[in-house]
């Protein structure tokens, strides 16, 4: 099957952009469809997010062939002028489009033309589509959705939220999770020791404000316990972190490493015994599997992304994201027997081994055929 792959969410020549997407097409060129990339950057958004501008050209990553296109008006006029002239929508069995600006893209290439299309669900689109400042984009971005074929959920939260904006679409949603690299399932999905003497904590993610890692370190200021709680990734609301660090007195307690590569993410997953993101917004998010996959019990915000993978109780802890709440959760951790942890930890395991990588994209491919 020939893939025609829009978003504005891949990476070309290791950028720093979230691989979920990177991964689907990855897999599914091992498992011998063909597929291209159009990566549709309108310009004003791509600088919103704090991202370089790369320049318009096609290249190659991985043997995919990308199309990176730079509109600097949100896919209004003809679209197709910045592509090859020997490019053919007609030359592809599939077309999928994941964030706004994919959706926005492809909806406008394929016209009236018969091709099978889906449209996948992020939390920006839900965003996008219930708040009155994007007006501009919110009727075309729903007229996607009602063209859609099929409709790919990234979270069983997403696909509640957009059959509740909406209605007309519930008969063609599914829900189609992300995995992770099945090589790292191979190697690091083994028993680890929960260590109740000091509470070792980490956290992956941009240091941005929806992330709430201050709520972190609010809640960790009030246990009484030993902790040492790791800070991965960076972003603008570092200093801010740090300064909270200094109010509350948490010197040698909390860590920075910054910007880190993946595989030393890894690294410093492997060190730790709870992972924490509260996130507001979240789509899904890989660090949730790549920390269960290093042996962690997971912390995250409860009827956002990641809730329907994680049971509350089960194979992780679901929390709102209230320093009290955490705090609570913390201790309630610390208090549970030890034969009791390892039960959250092997039905994490096992929640794990059905979310590789592999399996995640021959899902999403069965859903779309049948």
């Amino acid at each position: 099957m020939k893939i025609l792959f829009v978003t504005d969410l891949y990476p070309i020549n290791n950028e720093e952009i979230a691989k979920a997407l990177f991964y689907f097409v990855q897999e599914w060129q091992k498992q011998g469809h063909e597929v291209e990339v159009i990566r549709a950057n309108f310009v004003l958004n791509t600088l919103i997010r704090g991202r370089k501008i790369k320049k318009q050209n096609i290249y190659y990553e991985n043997g995919t062939k990308i199309y990176n296109l730079n509109y600097y008006t949100p896919f209004w006029f003809n679209v197709k002028r910045k592509l090859p002239k020997d490019f053919s929508i007609k030359n592809y069995d599939v077309v999928i489009s994941h964030m706004p600006c994919g959706a926005l893209m492809a909806n406008k290439l394929l016209k009236k033309n018969k091709i099978k299309y889906i449209c996948a669900v992020h939390a920006s689109d839900i965003v996008v589509l219930k708040s009155i400042k994007y007006f501009l984009f919110r009727k075309k971005l729903k007229q996607a959705y009602l063209n859609a074929d099929k409709i790919a959920a990234r979270s069983a939260t997403l696909q509640q939220k957009i059959e509740e904006v909406l209605p007309e679409v519930q008969d063609k949603t599914f829900v189609a999770y992300s995995g992770i690299d099945d090589k790292l399932i191979e190697t690091e999905l083994q028993p680890k020791k929960f260590n109740q003497e000091i509470l070792k904590i980490s956290t992956a993610a941009s240091l941005i404000k929806r992330k709430n890692i201050d709520i972190i370190i609010k809640a960790l200021a009030l246990i009484p316990y030993k902790f040492e709680f790791t800070i991965i990734g960076d972003g603008n609301q570092r200093k801010y972190l740090e300064h909270l660090v200094k109010k509350y007195r948490l010197y040698g307690k909390i860590f920075f490493t910054g910007k880190i590569e993946r595989s030393k993410v890894i690294n410093e997953l492997r060190k730790s015994d709870i992972f924490i993101l509260v996130s507001d917004n979240e789509t899904y998010g890989i660090s949730y599997l790549e920390a269960m996959v290093t042996g962690n019990i997971v912390i995250a915000k409860k009827n956002d992304g990641i809730d329907g993978i994680l049971q509350n109780g089960q194979n992780a802890f679901l929390i709102n994201p209230d320093k009290y709440e955490l705090k609570q959760c913390l201790e309630k951790i610390y208090s549970m027997k030890e034969k009791d942890l390892e039960i959250i930890k092997e039905h994490s395991s096992e929640t794990i081994k059905n979310l590789s990588a592999s399996k995640s994209a021959e899902s999403y491919i069965e859903n779309i055929m049948n």
